[in-house]
């Protein structure tokens, strides 16, 4: 670990120590957080899984647009700002999907649920949050119960559902860089057995940066989204919940190079442009090419709840359809180099059937099937303007995968006596794909090859023509797995929790379509957990702690292809070790403390993987030679060492009716690579940062509205958060500029 580790995790625990001192003689309390990360509700401080939980209240407090803003926020979550296409991947404890979303058939290692449905694909992470519960994240490998490839992690987010009394709110809120938002919901009885909900978002963000090619505006988006449900309750045994949902989603990417492209004769991945930082913080981006991305998403859920004397009987049903399209600059700058452009989307049915129960000898006990099935396709143009040349070319892929699965898992515990208790579950999962792919490369430019050429010298070809014909290709791969999980809990109190875990995880091999390779294998991970929870000092102290090491076989790594588009091939091995903190401490009656501290340690320990050289430069476009490179000792990407989060709350009444609640938070990351190789150079890298953020909050009581005032990276922190390699060149998404904004909410 670097040395600048320690004093972060000195401060936080002096600050924890402080305060443990003034609280020792408290009579206050910590809410309960309840969860559901074991498919059952349950006290968090029950649970033994790393979980964090999130409550509607704190996202509206903290002004979490989307998940992709969560970053720092809990322990070892690295979210990211979208560089194209509205994807935002996300990784936990060092492990992630494409960087940029690459490959929309390939599955990601985090896997989003929404009221228990699995989502395939990245652009959910950069949607508004409308009517949120809660957000759980639950962090390792999560294979038995959840399947569908969390060997990351999961992130479940739950609506808020209709209620019995009529209620609703409406929030509006205003921002610098001309952003507006709106959320309303109302809900409540429309019979005596039937309730009703209905929730709207819209947002519009005019974007931070200004693209000086043309004058208009980058790193903006507008959403409109909305969600309707129906609660049905005909007898106190039975709960049917019917919600149906739809977001429009569009967004302009602000990405800029980082290497020194200005003369693309003689370029390297490697070389850092000199001006990168003053660029970043000057707002001004120069982009010839459009970025641009819109999508509709629409969805379809069924949720049946039926309760026996002896067992409930669960049924989660869901229809999503996804359509989405977009443009892209790929190198980053004013020059006409490598550009995109395409359309893609999925349709999925998702079926899981859950019976549980308890027996009188203290053993709780679930057993489920699933059924998933997803139709996914992609017509997607490279526009690579100097290849073959100079005559260019537009690779034109069209693709297609057919993905089918089904899976049952069990899971029980047994309380063996009031201190000791065993859990054991497993998961047998079968997964087919069909997968097709035509790839066409037209001429882009025109013009004749050179004498020396060896690829017919002196042909003249037209803008348009034919150079390769239509080449199909069609394979299918079928993927078993079984997915064990294996837990030992001590009750060591009322308030206390000790837990040793041992899980296995799984992620379905599968097909390129832009790749050097046809296809890639499935991914293992091999989970070891110790944790704590524990609620201290007469529940003024909430102290959570978790240590884990991971062995992963076969890690599915995502790798530019020079002439544009990103190939998957497996790592041999990697290994990764961490250890997490979360804390929330009542220090007294106004004031709260929150803290959060991840530390994490990643190497490959086997395998090479093709890459350019750093040796020496080329010409922009051309179709380099990759040479075989160890990574053997180098970090995973996205895996930063240390990250932490400090919020400090204060809350006071203010008048007869008012309340007034203040909050301010700071988050660290640290240094991290967005490639398994060349890791010595700095073109990959996304630096450390430190973001502050403030909120202050006065409440109405009677007449039940608040105003607040908010700021967000107060000291206008800049940094890259992601870097994707386009044409083997990386081009970065950076994090928003400091921004103080006005935020009004009237409940009802």
């Amino acid at each position: 670990m670097k040395n600048n580790i320690l004093p972060p995790v000195l401060s936080c625990l002096t600050l924890i120590a402080i305060a443990i001192n003034v609280t020792a003689q408290s009579t206050l309390e910590l809410e309960e957080v309840v969860v559901t990360a074991q498919k059952r509700q349950q006290s968090a401080q029950d649970v033994p899984i790393a979980v964090s939980a999130l409550t509607g209240d704190f996202i509206a407090e903290n002004d979490i647009r989307s998940i992709e803003d969560l970053t720092a926020s809990v322990p070892s979550l690295v979210a990211t700002n979208s560089v194209s296409y509205g994807a935002a991947p996300l990784a936990i404890r060092g492990i992630g999907g494409a960087n940029g979303g690459g490959n929309i058939f390939a599955d990601e290692p985090v896997g989003i649920y929404i009221d228990d449905v699995y989502i395939a694909g990245l652009s959910v992470n950069t949607s508004d949050l409308l009517d949120v519960q809660s957000v759980e994240v639950l962090r390792g490998p999560q294979g038995t119960l959840y399947g569908r490839n969390s060997t990351a992690g999961a992130i479940t987010l739950r609506s808020v559902r209709p209620t019995e009394t009529f209620e609703g709110y409406v929030r509006a809120s205003l921002a610098q860089y001309n952003e507006q938002r709106v959320q309303a919901a109302i809900s409540g009885p429309l019979s005596e057995t039937l309730q009703g909900r209905l929730a709207v978002s819209y947002s519009d963000r005019e974007g931070y940066a200004t693209n000086t090619f043309d004058n208009s505006k980058l790193g903006g988006g507008e959403n409109t989204s909305w969600r309707a449900s129906l609660r049905w309750l005909p007898n106190n045994d039975l709960t049917v919940d019917l919600i149906a949902e739809s977001l429009d989603q569009d967004a302009n990417a602000a990405n800029i190079n980082v290497a020194d492209i200005s003369n693309p004769n003689s370029v390297s991945p490697f070389t850092r442009r000199t001006d990168l930082q003053s660029t970043i913080e000057s707002n001004d981006y120069a982009l010839n090419h459009k970025n641009t991305f819109n999508a509709q998403n629409e969805g379809l859920t069924l949720l049946v709840n039926w309760q026996f004397e002896q067992f409930t009987v669960d049924s989660i049903s869901g229809y999503r359809k996804f359509d989405g399209v977009g443009s892209q600059d790929s190198d980053g700058s004013a020059a006409r180099l490598l550009f995109n452009s395409g359309i893609f989307g999925s349709e999925q049915i998702t079926q899981e059937l859950r019976v549980s129960g308890e027996t009188g000898f203290g053993l709780n006990w679930l057993v489920g099937l699933y059924y998933f099935s997803n139709d996914s396709y992609l017509d997607f143009n490279i526009n690579n303007v100097r290849g073959l040349f100079g005559l260019g070319t537009n690779a034109n892929f069209k693709a297609h995968q057919d993905n089918d699965g089904q899976s049952v898992f069990a899971d029980a515990t047994w309380a063996i006596n009031d201190i000791w208790s065993l859990s054991l579950g497993g998961r047998y999962s079968q997964e087919s794909k069909d997968f097709d792919n035509t790839v066409s490369i037209f001429i882009l430019n025109g013009g004749t090859f050179p004498a020396f050429s060896p690829i017919t010298p002196g042909r003249t070809l037209a803008a348009g023509d034919v150079f390769r014909a239509p080449n199909l290709f069609t394979d299918s791969a079928d993927y078993n797995n079984f997915s064990p999980r294996l837990v030992v809990n001590a009750q060591l109190s009322d308030n206390t929790l000790a837990y040793g875990s041992y899980s296995k995880g799984f992620t379905s091999g599968g097909f390129n379509s832009f790749g050097q390779t046809k296809s890639f294998k499935s991914q293992e991970v091999d989970a070891f957990e110790l944790g704590f929870k524990g609620d201290l000092l007469e529940k003024t102290l909430r102290l959570n702690l978790s240590a884990f090491f991971y062995k992963y076989d076969n890690l599915q790594l995502r790798l530019p292809v020079p002439t544009g588009g990103v190939n998957i091939e497996n790592a041999a091995e990697a290994e990764i070790q961490g250890f997490e903190l979360e804390s929330t401490l009542l220090i007294n009656e106004n004031w709260q403390l929150t803290t959060n501290v991840s530390l994490l340690d990643t190497e490959f320990t086997k395998g090479s993987i093709p890459a350019i050289s750093a040796a020496s430069n080329f010409s922009f476009g051309a179709n380099i030679p990759l040479t075989q490179q160890s990574i053997v000792g180098n970090q995973l990407s996205r895996a930063p060492e240390l990250q932490f989060y400090v919020n400090l709350d204060y809350n006071q009444p203010w008048g007869d009716n008012g309340e007034l609640n203040a909050q301010f938070s700071v988050r660290y990351q640290d240094e991290i690579f967005f490639t398994e190789t060349n890791q010595d150079k700095n073109t990959f890298i996304g630096e450390s940062f430190v973001e502050a953020d403030v909120r202050v909050t006065w409440t109405h009581l009677k007449a039940d509205w608040e105003l607040a005032v908010f700021g967000q990276n107060i000291f206008d922190e800049r940094h890259i958060t992601q870097v994707t390699a386009l044409g083997g060149f990386p081009v970065a998404s950076m994090n928003e500029p400091r921004k103080w904004g006005l935020d009004v909410t009237k409940h009802f």
